[in-house]
């Protein structure tokens, strides 16, 4: 069964589902859609013989899509989500790819599935506190093929003072904005606010990706500083 911080984080995505993408383009003045096609080319390159992959907590599958697109038809993709309605939308972006309703906690796959795993923009939801987040990426590691590539696109917080205090005004504006245009979605941008301002460091990121069991741990920080592509082994 998934666990209760789960289920409250699916419910507070299926009430923001409709307008999910575009709060992301907001958030990030549009280079979420940047990032995506950096990220998805990093996997390629990482990761040129990959047949088989999962892009974890999906949402509405926006980076199963730039995986599609990089990747082309040889790549059997599959996506998991632990929100119906994230995935409602995910299915319309992919027709083709076979999407699972679950949740980090309990992938459906035995071990050793899959030559890739993916996480964009998710991994700051399970994120409730350290143990929870070490624990969901041991799982990845576990679905992963022995010397499979994990990678994870995610907001970071940059080492630059400044841009660190821009993006924080940034963020607090924006999701005031939003919450003023959509009041009754008041605690679903709230939660997203505070997902991306406690998220990891990339370099406390990576080292939660050795301490879970990955080797081989590299980052790339993308341009202005504020979002990071993880990959690392399993």
């Amino acid at each position: 069964m998934p666990s209760k911080e789960e289920l409250a984080i699916s419910g507070f995505y299926d009430g923001i589902y409709n307008f999910y993408g575009l709060a992301n383009s907001f958030l990030t003045l549009g280079l979420d859609r940047w990032w995506r096609a950096r990220a998805a080319g990093t996997a390629r390159e990482s990761a040129p013989g990959a047949l088989t992959a999962l892009d974890v907590c999906c949402g509405t599958g926006d980076f199963s899509l730039a995986l599609k697109k990089t990747f082309g038809p040889r790549l059997k993709l599959t996506g998991a989500d632990l929100s119906a309605a994230m995935l409602s939308a995910a299915k319309v972006k992919n027709p083709g790819v076979n999407f699972v309703l679950a949740g980090a906690s309990e992938l459906p796959f035995p071990d050793g599935s899959f030559d890739l795993i993916t996480s964009s923009f998710a991994a700051r939801n399970l994120n409730i506190d350290r143990g929870i987040m070490l624990s969901a990426l041991r799982k990845f590691r576990r679905a992963l093929k022995p010397g499979g590539l994990f990678l994870n696109l995610e907001t970071t917080r940059p080492k630059n003072p400044a841009l660190w205090f821009f993006m924080r005004t940034y963020v607090k504006t924006v999701i005031g904005l939003l919450n003023i245009l959509s009041p009754k979605s008041r605690g679903s941008y709230s939660f997203l606010k505070n997902t991306i301002l406690d998220f990891y460091g990339a370099d406390e990121f990576s080292a939660l990706l050795s301490e879970a069991g990955f080797t081989g741990v590299s980052c790339r920080i993308l341009c202005p500083g504020a979002a990071a592509v993880h990959t690392a082994r399993g």
